[in-house]
Order: structure tokens, then C-alpha cells, then sequence
């Protein structure tokens, strides 16, 4: 839509053209203002305002940033609301998951800054998430807000209906116990007023709905989707996925209107199935919040706040004539129509560097009438003949989730091969995953890696990115030629290295289960080189309690690593595929060392035990690992914690740990459980 057409744009043509619009699918600022003067004009002001949020989780610490963020939300809401022509914050809308547990030490803290933030002419609408259920209940919730878990609110006349869940399971089912309330509280809402929009809340995402509720990436569930679908002056709101409600699938329109809530915690991400990063780096920098605005002809105006950086994102959503389905435009149309990036003009990517097994590249971020949402990289891989040959395809975030996103984007491919020639092809992809016509291409050669001098076809390969063993009472990591420089082993605890007679005198370290553990750190290149790898490790512990813990693992939020499952009294093997933990299981024998061996190769991921494959998942993609600086690095005796240091305590000993950057063969695994 050109700028001259913007200035012709009425609010009546806007609401009456709605309909036909398909390439209007979100309200930029700009437009936003003319639609506004235009309302103004007309003297529909505002009639409502309210705050739509969720995913606060507050934690047993009232010192988290969670708490100041959510004062600072209610600050703002009053002194936004004051400046306008209407100044009134008339309600707080809170989609569930106000806290991690639901236990008193966190919602009595949420409570407590709704008593000190909330004014009297401030009401609430508030219900349950699945977090409120893990270490809490429905009773305590009841008890400490004054209000049923299930409950109806009115606002100037408009009617906001909140449900929880029976229980914290995140499955289909968890609405299905109040359904019959649910629905005479809808038909209320309607009889209440025969135009106005009816505002609904529920923690889960209406499935298929919202980003959250649907395709690849769905947390949603259908429970509610039958009595919703009859009511189109629904105006539904959900939280649980936290993915951005600056993403244009945050809003959607059916037979009624829904939208996501985001979070005032830390960003998660659909993976979209093309292995994009679930937590990008700087998701704890990401709080948003709607500041929604009803008019006095009942449109609704929801306005996307980044409460982090304190402003408004470039796009907002509008419901003009709630009920009338006919003018709804952000349907499923939109993943047809929707408009393609494109890049301007002389735009071209630079080469930064090049690494034996990636490189790493700059460019202009591309530009989109909607959003640019990620980038798809092609990658081609010289052959002997000369010719370029399919090699794969790595997909990166454009980080559209700040409201000031960089003008310029550096991005590093991984899993290419040494002292090769490549060709990359880069396309620009909207939220719909459409892509621009053109790509940015390039041609680079990646340099021979003088530290990958393993043999892995070797009938007992050495470990080439971790070999922890114990000799002279001390311990030791050597792995093979892997690292530029040897990565040291920091002690935690005081863990005893001893010689152990069923190992003919091999020396092992023992752990106490309270605070023994090594720690061995490592960065974001050393883990590009673990798409595909190996660990294993010599363990043995006397008996399953609660505190056998994490015996080799990185698992803070993703990784890879073993445990002694106590519940299922078994060694456990997770493994973060795509951003997703796979888990196998296997029998062990207490009293005696174990050998256990993980491998994956991109496409099965198989446990051993002394040498024999004893659980098999099918499963294709890439490790990944934490993106949390703190946080990488593998742990031995223990897991690695968000901070930084050891958690989850192993009650047993460990005569070595290794790591590979390779999936191993199954023969190879036989020999070197070979004791």
C-alpha cells in the first residue's frame, strides 16, 4: 500500500474494505495513527482500556526481574492511560502462569503487588496456568485472590470470562470439567449486550489457532475451540507458548477472534520444522504485554508493548467489527496471500570469516510490508566434478522480537566440512514462511581444521572433544588434538579419586551426591562441532534414591546426558534434538560398573549398555545446546545449572568420561566397553 493511498485511507474505508484487504495483516504504527485521527475525528474515542498479559512466573525470589517487570507494567499502564483523552486503565487481564510453582511464597508475592499496583477503578481478570498446578493448587489460588478459579468480570459494561484448568497436564482435557460452565457464561456475555465484544481468557491456546495453538509448533488443545466457534464476538486471549504477539500468527480470526499474550519471563520460539533456534540468544530481554483499546462503535485496538525497551512495536491488530466474520482479516488466507520480503536494492553479503567447519557472514536485513520473520540459508557443496551439489539448508532468526531490531544481521553456518568449497543462497522468509523471489548469494572455501587429526574409523577411537580419566589421585582431561587449547577441569566439592579393585586398580572419582562434581567449560563453536556426537562414561552407584542424580551431562534447558532415573529405576539417556529432549531408558545393575554409550548421527539416536544397543529412538535433526554463555559446559557428577555452576548431585563414581564429535558405530562402542 503506497503512502498516497495511506493518506486517502478512512476509518470507515478501512473498516468497510477489510474484507478484501488479504494484504493487510497487521496495523504498522503509521497506519495505526491515521486510523486513530481518523476515529478520533469521528468522536469514537475510547471506551475501555485494559492490559492483556501472561507467562509472568514469579519465583520464590521477589528479587527476580519478573517482579520489577511486572510493577513496571502496571506503572506504565497508569501513565500511559493518563496522557490520553481517555484516562482511565480500567482493567488487568493475566492469562495464567503468574508464577514457576504456584506455591505461596510466589503468588502471595504477585498478590501482594496487585494489592500496592492495582488503583480502585483497576479490576481484574486473572485465572490458572499449568505452572500454578506444580507445587500449588486450585484451592490456595482461590484462597489467596478472593475469586474462583473459573470466573466472570465486568468492565464498563463489557464482560471478560476467565477459565482455568483442572489440572497442570498441558493436554486435551484439562478445560473438559467446567465446559458446562463455560458455556452458560458465554451465553450470558451474549445476552448481556447484542454487540459487544466479549473478552475470554484461558492459559492454553485454542488449537488450531494462535502461533502456539498449531502446525509444527503447537502447545494448544481443543477443549474450548466447539464452544468458541459459535460465538463470533469472541475475543480470546492465551498465553503458555511464550512466542512474541509481535509475530502477525499472534493474532488470528476464524468464526470468533484470538490472540496471544507472550510473556513477561524469557522468549521462547517455534522451531517452524526447520530446526530454528527454540530460545534465541537475548530471550531474557524480551517482555511484552497488549495495551488493548475499545472504541465506542466496540472495534477493539490491540497494541503489541515491548515493556523491556519501553515502547510500542512497529504493528498493531484491530477487531473492527467484532462479530462480523465476514470483515475479519487475519485468517488463514494470510499463509496464502501474504506479502514476501524483498531486499533493497544493492544489498549483498560479506564473507567475516571462515572456520574449518562453518563461516560466518553480514548482511542488510531484508525488508517486508509485514515482517521478516528468519532467513533460509541453501547450501551447495563443490564436488570432485566441479559442479555444486545440494549440501543442506540452516535457517536463522532476523530477531523481529525487539522492537529495535539490527539493521545488519551476522549469522555462522556449522556442520560444514574442512577444506571445501561451498555456495551459499540466502532467502528472507516472512512469518507465513514465504520467501523473497531473490537471494543473496555467495561463494567461500572453509580452511583445513589442523586440530581434527582423530582416527574415527579406528577399531577404538579416541575422544577428541572430552576425555576426562583419574590417575594419581587427580583428574584429567585430554582429548585427542580436538581443541585449540585444552580445556581445563574445574573441581566443585571435594570428590575422592581412589583406585577400584574391580577395575584391576584403575583409579575413579567419587561423588557424594551433595556437591561433588567437575565442570569442564565450553562455547558456542566447541558446541557447533556436537551436532552429532558421542559420550559415554564408566559409572557405578549402590542403590536408587532420589539423589542419584546427573552422572556426564550440559542438559540446562537443552544438551545431552546421562541420570539415574530413580523413579523409573533406570539409566536415562536426554538428548535436546531441535530444541526438543528425547529420552531413553535402559536397566542397570546397581553395585557393579556400567558402561554406557549414547550416539546420534542426525537421524537415530541409540543407547548402549556394556557394549549392546539397548533403546533406539528414529529421529532426524541436530543436537543443540544451551545458548545460556553461563551455562555451556559439561559437567561430570553433576549437571550444569543456569549459572554456571554444578546441580543435580550424583551419589556414586566415574572411571571416565568421553565425549566425540561423531556418532559411533555400534562395533566400536563394543570394543571400547571392552573392560
Amino acid at each position: 500500500m503506497s503512502e498516497k493511498s495511506l493518506s486517502r485511507l478512512t476509518r470507515r474505508s478501512f473498516l468497510g474494505g477489510a474484507a478484501a484487504a488479504t494484504g493487510l495483516l497487521c496495523l504498522p504504527s503509521r497506519l495505526l495513527a491515521k486510523y486513530e485521527a481518523a476515529a478520533d475525528a469521528a468522536e469514537n474515542d475510547v471506551v475501555l482500556r485494559f492490559a492483556a498479559m501472561s507467562d509472568i512466573h514469579f519465583k520464590k525470589d521477589p528479587k527476580v526481574r519478573e517482579v520489577a517487570r511486572f510493577k513496571r507494567a502496571l506503572e506504565f499502564m497508569y501513565d500511559y492511560s493518563g496522557k490520553q483523552k481517555y484516562p482511565t486503565f480500567d482493567l488487568l487481564l493475566v492469562a495464567g502462569d503468574i508464577s514457576d510453582h504456584g506455591i505461596i511464597e510466589e503468588i502471595g508475592t504477585f498478590k501482594k503487588c496487585l494489592d500496592e499496583g492495582l488503583k480502585p477503578e483497576t479490576k481484574l481478570s486473572i485465572c490458572m496456568g499449568n505452572h500454578e498446578f506444580w507445587g500449588g493448587s486450585k484451592p490456595l489460588w482461590e484462597k489467596t485472590f478472593g475469586v474462583s478459579a473459573n470466573n466472570v468480570c465486568e468492565a464498563k459494561g463489557f464482560q471478560f470470562i476467565a477459565l482455568s484448568p483442572e489440572k497442570g497436564t498441558m493436554a486435551n482435557g484439562d478445560y473438559l470439567y467446567a465446559l458446562d460452565w463455560f458455556e452458560k457464561a458465554l451465553a450470558d456475555a451474549e445476552a448481556a449486550d447484542p454487540e459487544k465484544p466479549i473478552f475470554v481468557h484461558h492459559h492454553y491456546p485454542v488449537s488450531p489457532t494462535v502461533y502456539g495453538g498449531r502446525g509444527h509448533d503447537n502447545w494448544g488443545v481443543k477443549d474450548t475451540y466447539e464452544a468458541l466457534n459459535k460465538r463470533p464476538r469472541v475475543v480470546h486471549f492465551s498465553g503458555h507458548s511464550h512466542y512474541p504477539i509481535n509475530d502477525p500468527r499472534s493474532a488470528w480470526q476464524g468464526r470468533f477472534s484470538a490472540f496471544n499474550t507472550g510473556t513477561l519471563s524469557y522468549l521462547c520460539m517455534g522451531h517452524e520444522g526447520l530446526g530454528l533456534e527454540r530460545y534465541p540468544v537475548g530471550k531474557e530481554e524480551v517482555a511484552q504485554f497488549y495495551v488493548v483499546e475499545v472504541r465506542r462503535d466496540n472495534s477493539v485496538v490491540l497494541k503489541p508493548y515491548d515493556l523491556a525497551a519501553e515502547r510500542f512495536y512497529d504493528i498493531s491488530y484491530v477487531v473492527a467489527k467484532p462479530g462480523a466474520v465476514e470483515s475479519y482479516v487475519y485468517t488463514e488466507e494470510r499463509y496464502k496471500t501474504s506479502a514476501k520480503p524483498v531486499w533493497k536494492d544493492g544489498t549483498q553479503v560479506a564473507c567475516k570469516e571462515t572456520l574449518p567447519n562453518g563461516a560466518v557472514f553480514e548482511f542488510p536485513q531484508a525488508v517486508c510490508d509485514d515482517v521478516v520473520h528468519s532467513y533460509r540459508v541453501e547450501i551447495e557443496k563443490r564436488g570432485k566434478d566441479g559442479a555444486f551439489e545440494p549440501f543442506g539448508t540452516q535457517c536463522f532468526w532476523s530477531y523481529f522480537f525487539f522492537s529495535n531490531v539490527p539493521e545488519t544481521l551476522k549469522i555462522e553456518l556449522t556442520d560444514l566440512a574442512d577444506a571445501a568449497s561451498y555456495r551459499a543462497r540466502i532467502f528472507a522468509q516472512n512469518p507465513f514462511l514465504r520467501s523473497s523471489d531473490k537471494s543473496l548469494e555467495i561463494e567461500f572455501s572453509t580452511p583445513v581444521d589442523p586440530f581434527d587429526t582423530v582416527d574415527k574409523n579406528a577399531p577404538k577411537p579416541d575422544a577428541n572433544m572430552l576425555a576426562v580419566s583419574f590417575a594419581d589421585g587427580k583428574v584429567v582431561n585430554a582429548p585427542t588434538n580436538a581443541l585449540e587449547t585444552q580445556k581445563p577441569v574445574e573441581t566443585f566439592g571435594a570428590p575422592q579419586v581412589v583406585a577400584e579393585e574391580s577395575l584391576k586398580g584403575t583409579q575413579a572419582a567419587a561423588f557424594d551426591g551433595a556437591d561433588d562434581a567437575f565442570k569442564i567449560k565450553f562455547d558456542r563453536r566447541d558446541y557447533a562441532k556436537l551436532t552429532n556426537a558421542s559420550l559415554g562414561v564408566r559409572f557405578k552407584f549402590d542403590e536408587f534414591t532420589p539423589n542419584n542424580g546427573v552422572i556426564f551431562s550440559n542438559t540446562e534447558g537443552r544438551g545431552i546426558g546421562f541420570n539415574v532415573d530413580a523413579k523409573e529405576r533406570k539409566l536415562a539417556l536426554w538428548a535436546s534434538v531441535d530444541g526438543q529432549y528425547r529420552i531413553l531408558r535402559a536397566p542397570v545393575e546397581t553395585g557393579k560398573y556400567v558402561d554406557a554409550f549414547a550416539t546420534y548421527d542426525g537421524a537415530s539416536l541409540v543407547l548402549y549398555v556394556d557394549g549392546k544397543e539397548a533403546a533406539r529412538l528414529d529421529v532426524k535433526g541436530r543436537l543443540t545446546h544451551s545458548q545460556v554463555e553461563k551455562a555451556q559446559a559439561f559437567c561430570v557428577g553433576a549437571d550444569i545449572g543456569p549459572d554456571g555452576k554444578p546441580n543435580t548431585f550424583f551419589k556414586g563414581s566415574v572411571a571416565w568420561a568421553r565425549l566425540y564429535s561423531w556418532a559411533l558405530t555400534a562395533e566400536q562402542v563394543a570394543n571400547l566397553s571392552q573392560k
